[in-house]
C-alpha cells in the first residue's frame, strides 16, 4: 500500500456540480479535500512521446528563447548577478 496523498483546494461554490452547489450560498468559497493513495513509482506511465508531444514541449520552452536579448548580457554577467543575489541570503 502506498502513501496517502492529500490535496486541499479552495474554489467558489459556483464551480461545484449542481447538486452540491445548491447546498451553498452563491459566491461562497468552499474548501475541497481530496485524499487517496498516491501512485507508486512505475504506476503512472509517462505519456508517449509522439511528434506532436515533442513539438508541444519544444514550443513551450522556445517561448523563453531570447526573452532578455535586449539586455545584451553576457553569460559571465548573468552568472555574476545570480551569485550576487544568492549571496544576499548568506
Amino acid at each position: 500500500m502506498g502513501d496517502i496523498q492529500k490535496i486541499v483546494q479552495t474554489v467558489p461554490a459556483n464551480e461545484l456540480p449542481e447538486d452540491v452547489r445548491s447546498l451553498f450560498a452563491p459566491g461562497t468559497k468552499v474548501t475541497l479535500t481530496y485524499e487517496g493513495e498516491a501512485p507508486g513509482a512505475g504506476q503512472v506511465p509517462e505519456p508517449e512521446m509522439t511528434p506532436e508531444r515533442i513539438k508541444e514541449r519544444k514550443d513551450s520552452l522556445m517561448r523563453f528563447w531570447g526573452i532578455a536579448a535586449h539586455k545584451d548580457t553576457s553569460i559571465e554577467e548573468a552568472v555574476q548577478r545570480i551569485r550576487a543575489l544568492r549571496d544576499e541570503w548568506d
